[in-house]
């Protein structure tokens, strides 16, 4: 049981070549329905692993590289469902992506791994974003609701990246970057090396 969290985000993983598959078939319903069920899986991997303490490095690396495959198919739908979104109002959408890419890239060349900081900023961009796009397929597309949520999920990588500079050693569930100048600055008190660790 302790490796469910794990197994519920390999499930999340696996769903994304189904999405893919989906999106170019145009079965938009059946894209829609698998999106909300991944969703069900990130929702329940979490609360499991913090309710009953099943919390590791590896399930934290997990999740995260779940979460941006899904989001690549997310964004991948997008694309194809309802392409004016990027013709229109694409620059949003590029420059979130660069963030964050910039973020993981830079996060490998640091510690090896992506980053699994899940901020609160980044927690709240992505309820925001599933939002979003609950909306944009059942409803159609709010540009209110689009750009609060892509300026949140813009200021999260923002956040992220600084957390980046800021932490010498890979670290999970880091809730802020307050939180991780402050562990910064606790180490430069004991003096303990800087140099990242890949362990």
């Amino acid at each position: 049981m302790r490796h469910l969290p794990n197994l519920l985000s390999l499930v999340r993983l696996g769903c994304v070549p189904y999405l893919v598959l989906l999106a170019n078939q145009e079965r938009e319903a059946l894209f829609f329905g698998l999106v909300v069920a991944a969703w069900i899986t990130d929702g329940l991997d979490g609360w499991l692993a913090r309710r009953f303490g099943w919390v590791s490095r590896l399930g934290a690396v997990l999740d995260s590289v779940a979460d941006i495959t899904l989001i690549v198919a997310i964004l991948y739908g997008i694309h194809r469902f309802h392409p004016l979104v990027f013709l229109d109002h694409g620059a949003l959408l590029w420059a979130i992506v660069a963030v964050w890419s910039g973020v993981h890239l830079a996060s490998l060349a640091r510690y090896g791994r992506t980053s699994s900081f899940h901020t609160r900023l980044a927690q709240a961009g992505i309820l925001l974003f599933a939002a979003f796009v609950v909306v944009l397929f059942t409803t159609g597309f709010v540009p209110t609701l689009y750009y609060v949520a892509g300026s949140v999920c813009l200021l999260a990588g923002l956040e992220n990246a600084a957390m980046v500079w800021a932490l010498r050693e890979w670290q999970p569930d880091v809730p802020n970057l307050s939180v991780a100048l402050r562990r910064r600055a606790e180490r430069r008190k004991r003096g303990l090396p800087r140099r990242a660790s890949n362990d």
